[in-house]
């Protein structure tokens, strides 16, 4: 997992060969004017998901992982809680389902914020529960960038 601000991006492109285009469209897109949805990068290689939400109580949250994708979760607009721990003896709630990408974990792992600004990228190495309000709830506009790994 990595935590940090968009202006140090460049450090992280020598990490997997999406993370150059990824973080390029990123510079090249209006991300506060972009509309909600799937947009093409490298095909299905690379590729983002813009979306617009209300961020629930820790309750209504769940433990995900991905075995295909890494996760680059980039905060345009407010904050929200994220929680993560390594994938390593997490107690499995939902099997993975291969065409979704994702299974869902017991437990609630430890928490860090998100603001506008601010990427994290979660590797399948990786357990992430996004979503959690951060001192209650609020309309956030983030970016998922995939990049396939598998």
């Amino acid at each position: 997992m990595i935590l940090d601000h968009l202006h140090n991006s460049s450090k992280y492109s020598e990490l997997h060969p999406g993370f150059s285009p990824a973080f390029a469209w990123l510079k090249a897109t209006n991300t506060e004017t972009i509309e909600p949805g799937r947009y093409p990068i490298m095909g299905e290689d690379v590729f983002a998901l813009v979306s617009e939400y209300t961020t629930k109580p820790e309750t209504e949250c769940r433990p995900e992982s991905h075995r295909k994708y890494i996760d680059i979760q980039i905060m345009v607009l407010g904050q929200e809680i994220i929680g993560w721990e390594p994938l390593e003896n997490q107690p499995l709630q939902v099997p993975y389902d291969e065409k979704a990408d994702i299974a869902f974990y017991a437990g609630k792992p430890a928490g860090f914020e998100l603001r506008a600004g601010c990427f994290a990228v979660f590797y399948p190495t990786d357990i992430h529960m996004p979503c959690v309000e951060a001192g209650g709830k609020q309309q956030v506009k983030k970016i998922v960038i995939k990049i396939r790994c598998a």
